[in-house]
Parts: structure tokens; C-alpha cells; sequence
């Protein structure tokens, strides 16, 4: 039997990985694939519920950190994993997910945040273990901004928004609209890691263990002889943290829907995510559905407490869909200043016109279905 395998490791100087932040998202990565999928695995088998988490993600055959003297003589995370290419899982389409995608990749994240919901209700303190040994990954500590690089592109692409906006006054007519873009530029257009924090608060009721970078380029498809995609793998859990699951919901949706599509299914998507996550709360805890514990997730009460945090996928949106949209060039100049100078004044120049008039479109029609659904609320109360 020959089994191909991938091995995912750190690279570079102690230095450089202090400084991109390796020795957070590193560790937490393997933490997801030593401790909370095997523990979520436990959960999902003792209670017999049909939740099919072996294809949550790819077969992990070794997850450590430590010092491995035959290796290096730095502390060293090592991920060893089944290479799923052989088995037809492939990376989906580049931005824009059709519905079918959508729904498979709901499905799959609500079952995941469903076993934490399962534990609380079942083992809070199995729970709150594997929360513990989660490293805080912060927009802002200790009142400073925690990755600086990250902050300026919030900055520019921020800036970018908000100079589109007064140059199409017509997209502001409607007076609530206005007054929601207006307040949100006034709270956090200077400093929209302050915002990305609030997006981190955390409670003992709604907060789950998250994929924390949830989108199409942290899953793998696998298509049916008609193009379908019928399984869906998730990888990478660098940015896996405890909190609201409006990050991991809001971050998808808003990155890999195209406008035209983002009326017709938004609702659709959340439904289908919260109907799976109800279903498999139900089959793990063997809860009656009018259970009390069970009020906070009922479907009103969820989608409250999302409008919430929903705004988080929005400013992730806006700083990322521009690079996505940019030519092979454009991409080449925003690499090169983030890996060599941040601050340079060519870095800001790309980051507010890479992808052109189509980026700088859909990041407004972002904002403003935010604010049309009530994402921006939270700026009134």
C-alpha cells in the first residue's frame, strides 16, 4: 500500500517567526488536529450521530511540536497528513462559489461548531480544556495593535472604500444607508483593528472553537461526473480560534459570493447552516428540540446574535477582494511590499487600485448589503 503524504513545517529564523506570527499559528494548527478533532471525533462516535466527521478533513498520521533534535535546534511543529490530490479532491473555483458549493461548505462548519455546543451542554469542562490551549490570535493587546502589516492593509483598503463612496454619492441616497456608512467611517475607518477586536468578543453560550480563516481557499472539493461538488475537505487551521461563529460564517459568505448571487441564496445559506447545526446538536446531546438549553440557538435567536459580528467577513472582504481581483502583476507588487516595506508609499498606491473599478464596486456593494441587513446596527446601541 502506498499512501502519499504531505509535511507542513515551519520555515526561516527564529526572528521571522516570532515576527509573521509562526509560533501562534503554527501550534494552534496542530492543536486542531492532536486535540480538538479527535476529541470532537470521541464526542460524534460515543453518542452514535450520523455526522460524518472522518471527512471533515484530510487522515493526519503524525501533529506535534516541540524540538526534534535530528530536525533543527528550534522548536518545530510538524504535520504530517494523507496528500488527498490521488483522491480527486481539488481546489474549488478561485472567488465566486455557486450555491452547491455554498451549501456544502455550511454544512460541513456547522457540524464542526455543533460539537462544541454539544459540549457545553454535555461536558463543559472537556470544552473549555481544548479552549485553553488555543493562543490567542489578537487584532489588538494590550491597547497596541498586535500585527502592524495586517493593520495598514485594513488601513489602505479601508480608505479605498471609503474615497469610493464620495466618489458615487448615488450608492449613499437611501438616508439610513448613509448614516450607517458615515458612523462606521467615523468609529473605525482609522483604525479598523479596533473593529476586527470587537469582532472577537467571546460568551459562554454562542462562542464555539472556530476554522477561523474559513473560505474557499482553506477547502478542497471533490466533483461528481456532472461537475457537481459533492464532498468538501477542510485544511489549514492556522487562524483557528474560539468565538463567535459569525466569523467563520460571515468570512465565507462575504468573500466567495458574487452580488448577483448574494440576494438569491444568502438566506438559503444560513438556513442550511443552521438547520445542520440544530440536527447535529440534537443527535449528539439526544436533547428534546424544546429543550430550554436549546433556546439560545433557535433560528431568531441565532440569526440576532450573528448581526451582530457579521460585519467582521465585510472588512475581511474588503481587504482581500481587491488582491483577488488584481492581475498577475498588480499581485506581484502588493507581495513584494508586504514581505519588504509596508510602509512604503507604493504599497498604499496598489492596495487602493489593484483589481480596478470591479474591485472597488463589489467592496461597496459589501458594505452596503452589511448595512441593508442590519450588520451595522451595532454601531446605534
Amino acid at each position: 500500500m502506498v499512501l502519499n503524504l504531505l509535511v507542513k513545517v515551519m520555515k526561516g529564523s527564529e526572528s521571522f517567526r516570532r515576527e509573521s506570527l509562526g509560533f501562534i499559528l503554527f501550534p494552534n494548527e496542530i492543536n486542531v488536529y492532536k486535540n480538538v478533532v479527535p476529541a470532537f471525533k470521541k464526542l460524534i462516535t460515543a453518542s452514535g450521530a450520523a455526522i460524518p466527521i472522518e471527512s471533515w478533513c484530510p487522515r493526519v498520521f503524525f501533529s506535534e511540536q516541540g524540538r526534534f533534535p535530528a530536525y533543527s535546534d528550534q522548536l518545530e511543529t510538524i504535520l504530517v497528513m494523507q496528500n488527498v490530490q490521488p483522491l480527486d479532491f481539488v481546489s474549488g473555483p478561485r472567488l465566486d462559489l455557486d450555491e452547491p458549493h455554498l451549501l456544502l461548505m455550511a454544512r460541513q462548519i456547522a457540524q464542526f461548531h455543533a460539537c462544541s455546543y454539544a459540549l457545553r451542554i454535555t461536558n463543559e469542562s472537556k470544552l473549555r480544556q481544548l479552549v485553553d490551549a488555543i493562543i490567542p490570535l489578537n487584532f489588538v493587546q494590550d491597547g497596541k495593535v498586535f500585527f502592524e502589516s495586517y493593520d495598514i492593509v485594513f488601513r489602505h483598503t479601508q480608505e479605498r472604500l471609503y474615497q469610493y463612496f464620495e466618489e458615487h454619492p448615488e450608492l449613499l441616497a437611501d438616508d439610513k444607508t448613509r448614516s450607517n456608512i458615515e458612523l462606521l467611517r467615523k468609529s473605525y475607518g482609522k483604525n479598523p483593528s479596533q473593529l476586527m477586536q470587537r469582532c472577537l468578543q467571546q460568551d459562554d453560550v454562542y462562542s464555539v472553537i472556530l476554522h477561523g480563516d474559513f473560505n474557499r481557499n482553506n477547502v478542497l472539493f471533490k466533483y461528481g461526473s456532472d461537475g457537481t461538488p459533492e464532498d468538501v475537505l477542510m485544511i489549514d487551521f492556522q487562524e483557528n480560534r474560539f468565538g463567535t461563529p459569525a466569523l467563520d460564517l460571515s468570512f465565507f459568505m462575504y468573500m466567495n459570493i458574487a452580488t448577483d448571487l448574494r440576494e438569491s441564496c444568502w438566506s438559503k445559506v444560513l438556513k442550511c447552516y443552521h438547520d445542520e447545526l440544530i440536527r447535529c446538536l440534537l443527535e449528539i446531546t439526544k436533547l428534546p428540540k424544546d429543550d430550554v438549553r436549546l433556546e439560545p440557538y433557535s433560528y431568531e435567536n441565532f440569526l440576532n446574535h450573528l448581526a451582530r459580528y457579521f460585519v467582521y467577513g465585510a472588512i475581511i472582504a474588503v481587504k482581500f477582494l481587491p488582491a483577488m481581483m488584481a492581475s498577475e502583476e498588480e499581485i506581484a507588487h502588493v507581495v513584494h511590499y508586504f514581505h519588504n516595506d509596508v510602509r512604503n508609499e507604493g504599497f498604499r498606491t496598489v492596495l487602493k487600485s489593484c483589481g480596478g473599478e470591479a474591485a472597488s464596486r463589489r467592496i461597496a456593494e459589501v458594505v452596503l448589503h452589511c448595512s441593508r441587513m442590519g450588520y451595522l446596527q451595532f454601531l446605534w446601541d
